[in-house]
């Protein structure tokens, strides 16, 4: 689901009875719920709008930038294997994660180059 450049995914709570959503492409938390697809929706609308207002009165961007760099920790083995597999494509191993990264996000369609 799509709203002004927001992009939420929603899955059915069994305990609750009830759809719940959550906005994916900001580094705040942001959730809704409703019952079914049209209160859903409406709920996502609500949620977005009330953010986007809220970031205005506090004086902050509403699209929270990433920047470009975060920490991950892999097995040892892997570390060795990626950083191997690097070398002999004559990368350096962040470029060589970073293009193996960036081909997985364009075939799943939430990345353009």
């Amino acid at each position: 689901m799509k709203y002004k450049g927001y992009e939420a995914i929603i899955r059915y709570s069994d305990e609750d009875e009830t759809f719940v959503g959550e906005v994916i492409n900001t580094q705040d938390i942001l959730v809704f719920d409703g019952s079914d697809v049209a209160e859903v929706e409406k709920s996502f609308h609500a949620v977005v709008d009330e953010y986007i207002e809220d970031c205005k009165l506090e004086g902050k961007d509403a699209v929270k930038s990433f920047s470009g760099q975060f920490v991950m920790r892999v097995k040892p083995e892997l570390h060795r294997a990626l950083f191997v597999q690097a070398k002999q494509a004559g990368l350096s191993l962040n470029a060589f994660v970073n293009q193996k990264l960036s081909s997985s996000a364009l075939q799943n369609n939430q990345f353009k180059n």
